[in-house]
């Protein structure tokens, strides 16, 4: 066998060509790689493609797979060059630790980003300062992009004053310290004509709100009086998922008479409310015909819902409805009577007469219901032979009525007295369970 010999230069070429094998592709396989390896922002606005860039500061480092733009950009001069060319690297800031340097580099970031909307996140202020103190700052930085789509700021004070009107914008979260002295922040279609969506919690109040754009509003966490919810739905039309916390009707006195706000668009409601009173005159001047989810939190009354249900011709598109933590003892088959379409309902305190189980059982009460999750019940064992005989009509039904149920679920303090029963409806396929 022949011994062949290589010349020093040409091992070493043969050596590099080996062990660097990403040295043989082309500029754009590099680039698909480079965008693959971003981690994608999970609170992105639906059907957007942001990737994740990320402006750290102080002592901490982190790993490659945080900010992988800056370590892919330092390997070597060519890998740099691509990811400078590559605007998708770096559409998204987050700033962590806001200072000159972070707000710096976020500047830089920008200036990759070409024409693609962009996306920023500021999370804190350096310890002991607060948003106030980087007003200007950063209504500058803001101003200096109307490529601005999604704009999260954290909890800091004063972070409402560097709003400045984003043209672009889509999607705005914002939160303070509820322990902070309330101030009025403005959203319009003026400021923001593509406000779609809206996160927005802690001390504030919303001065001016008239938005044709906007589709989701959540303020689980921003206190509201009951006309303040009035005049976001009445101002928003075009709303299809909104979460609200009532905690009190209108001050001292109740609010006065209202039109009627026909919401036909509204598929999600989510409703807390502190008391019985605030609840009723809330929901008493709505009318949600196309409601497909409905939650409601701590207050409840049987009478104003009712009434709801009957203005929205019984809800023929809810499927979904959550009642917790009730104020008082839910009759069960009133209710299910106002909902005959639903298919899954969870229930804290449910009053089961024999008429409602019977109902239910022959699948002329909620015909369609498949999961059931139910607080404690007191009649357990005629609640267990409703779930037996709902079952077995099913079984034996010819048109589909009543439905299965998929998942029965209920609250159990003590199951010694009916588990052998259990144990046996479940071996025979019944999907029931116990929960102590």
């Amino acid at each position: 066998m022949k011994a062949y010999h290589l010349k020093p230069s040409r091992r070493i070429m043969l050596h590099t060509s080996n062990t660097s094998p990403y040295s043989r592709l082309n500029g754009d396989v590099l680039r698909e790689i480079f965008m693959y390896c971003i981690i994608r922002d999970p609170y992105d606005y639906p059907d957007t493609n942001i990737s994740t860039s990320f402006v750290f500061a102080g002592a901490y480092k982190p790993s490659i797979r945080k900010r992988p733009q800056s370590s892919l950009s330092q390997v070597c001069s060519s890998w740099r060059a691509i990811a400078l060319r590559t605007p998708q690297l770096w559409d998204n800031i987050c700033i962590v630790n806001l200072t000159e340097a972070s707000l710096s580099t976020a500047r830089e970031y920008l200036s990759r980003t070409r024409n693609l909307p962009i996306s920023i996140t500021i999370r804190q202020c350096t310890t002991g300062q607060s948003g106030l103190d980087w007003r200007s700052q950063l209504t500058d930085f803001l101003s200096s992009s109307y490529r601005i789509r999604t704009l999260d700021l954290g909890v800091s004070s004063g972070f409402h004053h560097v709003l400045p009107d984003l043209p672009q914008l889509e999607s705005l979260l914002i939160h303070s310290h509820p322990s902070q002295e309330k101030v009025q922040i403005d959203l319009n279609d003026t400021r923001y004509p593509k406000l779609a969506v809206v996160c927005i919690g802690g001390a504030y109040k919303i001065s001016s709100f008239n938005s044709r754009s906007l589709r989701i509003f959540d303020g689980t966490k921003l206190s509201m009086t009951v006309i303040e919810s009035w005049d976001l739905l009445t101002c928003c039309p075009s709303l299809e998922e909104s979460r609200l916390n009532i905690t009190q009707v209108n001050g001292s006195r109740r609010p006065v008479s209202m039109p009627q706000i026909h919401l036909q668009r509204l598929r999600i409601l989510c409703l807390r409310s502190e008391s019985d009173i605030s609840f009723s005159t809330f929901i008493e001047v709505l009318t949600l015909p196309v409601v497909e989810q409905l939650h409601v939190v701590h207050a409840w009354s049987a009478i104003a819902f009712q009434s709801l249900a009957h203005r929205s011709n019984y809800f023929a598109h809810l499927r979904n409805f959550v009642l917790r933590t009730s104020t008082s003892v839910v009759d069960a088959g009133a209710l299910l009577a106002s909902i005959p379409w639903i298919t899954n309902i969870s229930l804290p305190d449910l009053d089961f007469t024999h008429l409602a189980l019977n109902g239910l059982a022959r699948g002329s009460l909620a015909p369609r219901l498949q999961t059931l999750t139910a607080g404690s019940i007191s009649n357990t064992e005629l609640f267990l032979d409703m779930v037996e005989s709902r079952m077995e009509n099913a079984q034996m039904s010819s048109n589909g009525v009543p439905a299965p149920f998929t998942k029965v679920v209920f609250d159990a303090d003590d199951d010694a007295c009916y588990s052998d029963r259990l144990r046996d409806m479940q071996q025979r396929g019944i999907p029931i369970k116990a929960e102590s």
